[in-house]
């Protein structure tokens, strides 16, 4: 679909037993979890944490869904285990961090789209669909071994709220998009567009990230067909 992506092997996130076993690793620790850890407040202790976190999401790329221990996150960072419970009591707790992480990247790149110029025909919408759905695909095959603790969250009542967050600031920033290119949209109608906007991407991708490269990249290029469909007659361009 993109020829910007570099299109490498799929990433296949693992079987449906590795992904229960996700689930209930998660299900089980929740509330040690969800303890406050220690604040790194001072750059060093930040940067400790990074490493923490990029050693997991290295280890989890390699391993699909069978969660890195605690002890090999240590190895891969360079630390020892006794730093690591320093700001994690868990390897869920980390893991729970990179799925905030990876949630927290997603405003960013819809911000992108809201500042750049105001597109004035549909030729140019497209072009600014087909942007946004480059940057936000690389989110997905990228992190595509996260994708069983992010549906962790959501089958999880202590969790969901920490997805609702994003969840709640991503439909507002389509709708703000959506906006930015009809500035008569009202309130009400870009919201709504906003929510079938995430719930669609999301789950289409989820499905595709589940299968091979190609499918992924053909239900891309409907889910693309689908919101242009969706919101172009909202938007009153030429």
């Amino acid at each position: 679909m993109f020829s910007e992506l570099h299109r490498a092997p799929m990433v296949r996130p693992g079987g449906e037993r590795g992904q229960r076993a996700v689930k209930r690793s998660l299900d089980r620790k929740t509330k040690i979890a969800l303890e406050p850890r220690k604040q790194p407040r001072q750059q060093r202790s930040s940067k400790v944490v990074d490493r923490i976190l990029d050693a997991a999401l290295i280890l989890t790329r390699e391993q699909g869904t069978r969660a890195p221990t605690t002890l090999a996150i240590a190895q891969r960072a360079g630390l020892s285990v006794g730093s690591i419970y320093q700001y994690f009591p868990n390897k869920e707790a980390i893991l729970l961090d990179l799925a905030r992480r990876w949630l927290s990247s997603f405003p960013e790149v819809v911000q992108k789209r809201i500042d750049a110029p105001r597109p004035t025909n549909r030729d140019e919408f497209r072009r600014e669909v087909r942007k946004l759905f480059i940057d936000t695909s690389r989110l997905y095959l990228d992190n595509a071994t996260l994708m069983p603790v992010i549906e962790a969250i959501s089958g999880n009542a202590d969790l969901r709220p920490i997805q609702d967050q994003y969840d709640k600031e991503i439909i507002a920033l389509y709708a703000a998009w959506l906006q930015h290119v009809n500035p008569a949209l009202e309130d009400k109608i870009a919201s709504r567009l906003g929510v079938l906007m995430m719930e669609v991407g999301h789950v289409c991708r989820l499905v595709g990230l589940k299968r091979d490269r190609r499918t992924f990249d053909l239900i891309e290029d409907d889910v693309e067909a689908m919101w242009l469909a969706l919101v172009t007659p909202h938007l009153n361009l030429e």
